[in-house]
């Protein structure tokens, strides 16, 4: 292969040409402002050529997102509401984008997107476009389509969010256990299961609808264990796969919780229960709970009992269940697992400030532990 550098046009800007072996005409650019500029392009393009990568100028970000949407999101039966989070990520790079080809987005140009949709979005969700993003580079990438990493050194800011992360969970251990003892001592199948359902979330960590989808056969009795690999979407009254793959696992219980397993089964029997599906939260009356109804109960518990956050959601008890785990040293690896992460990076952006809490206690343990009684001879 061989490139040449051209000067054209009244602003004297620089392009590149790359011929291949025959002197074909393989690829070209213009509009850079210095020759470096030019063969910093060229040179890395050229080598990319010689590994096998290909110049598609009809590969947009736009149709690149539509084909990795087809092939990736659309096989794993996500719930609608996931796949319209996708949907509405996809609309925006199409709006943003249109049909500009992969290799001509600038980070600058890229950068400019992400501003504007963190204009009107939270930081999280900026967050998530942005992976998305970079997922369909991935994408890009595997096809060996040739393009500069636009998101490299990217900057995410973004509304602040609704609810405050403090927001998010029970910060003491004495509330948590508090509001643990009140649902253990007050639940009754007959009434409603919800506390019930409140309770061995609290004491698990899983996501509403896994805990919500759990059946008998879930509970390993001898292992001492929960199995979750469904959920349950009480919305459209269906069941749905596991969120991702890592989210099939096994949760470790304790005897406590065991005895409230066997108090729901022994409950259940006592009663006639429309159940074909076998499953634990099912009310005698209205049915398998929704997420509302749920969120309300907990809301009207923690109001009784002056346990803040007082709007604390479902999705609280998850956090809550992370943060006293993480308060505890659990190693987080294992609590990856645990919560049905592939890795820690979601552990960490979550839970981050309490991890750095944890780490200032480390810290001062580790000052105290270097000190020495000077007064006894150590010699």
């Amino acid at each position: 292969m061989s490139i040449s550098y051209q000067q054209r046009g009244k602003k004297k800007l620089w392009n590149y040409r790359i011929f291949d072996k025959n002197k074909k005409l393989v690829t070209s650019k213009g509009g850079f402002r210095t020759k470096t500029e030019a063969k910093q392009e060229a040179i890395q393009l050229e080598i990319e050529l010689l590994k096998g990568f290909k110049i598609d100028n009809q590969a947009s970000l736009s149709n690149l997102w539509e084909q990795w949407f087809e092939l990736y999101i659309i096989p794993q039966n996500f719930k609608e509401s996931t796949l319209n989070k996708h949907k509405n990520f996809g609309n925006h790079i199409k709006k943003f984008f249109g049909d500009t080809p992969l290799r001509d987005i600038k980070a600058s140009v890229y950068q400019k997107f992400i501003n504007q949709f963190a204009e009107k979005n939270v930081k999280e969700t900026v967050r998530r476009l942005n992976n998305e993003v970079k997922q369909i580079l991935s994408f890009a990438k595997k096809e060996r389509i040739f393009f500069h990493d636009f998101t490299k050194d990217v900057k995410i800011t973004g509304r602040p969010s609704k609810k405050h992360r403090s927001e998010k969970y029970i910060h003491s251990k004495s509330d948590y256990f508090k509001l643990l003892n009140y649902l253990e001592n007050t639940a009754n199948y007959e009434k409603s299961v919800i506390p019930y359902l409140l309770f061995v979330q609290l004491k698990t960590g899983m996501r509403f609808a896994e805990v919500l989808g759990l059946t008998w056969d879930c509970i390993l009795w001898d292992e001492k264990s929960i199995y979750t690999y469904r959920r349950y979407d009480s919305t459209n009254k269906k069941w749905t796969d596991a969120k991702t793959p890592d989210s099939i696992r096994t949760i470790p219980i304790d005897d406590e919780l065991i005895e409230i397993l066997l108090r729901i089964k022994k409950e259940q029997s006592m009663y006639y229960l429309q159940n074909p599906d076998n499953m634990l939260f099912v009310n005698f009356y209205s049915g398998i709970p929704t997420n509302n109804a749920c969120n309300k109960h907990l809301q009207s518990i923690l109001k009784k009992l002056d346990i803040i956050p007082l709007n604390l959601t479902c999705t609280g008890n998850r956090h809550t269940y992370a943060s006293i785990l993480i308060s505890e040293g659990i190693d987080l690896w294992v609590l990856a697992k645990i919560m049905g992460h592939k890795d820690i990076t979601q552990i960490i952006e979550t839970y981050g400030h309490l991890i750095n809490e944890k780490e200032k206690k480390e810290n001062d343990r580790i000052r105290l532990l270097l000190i020495y009684d000077k007064s006894i001879d150590h010699g």
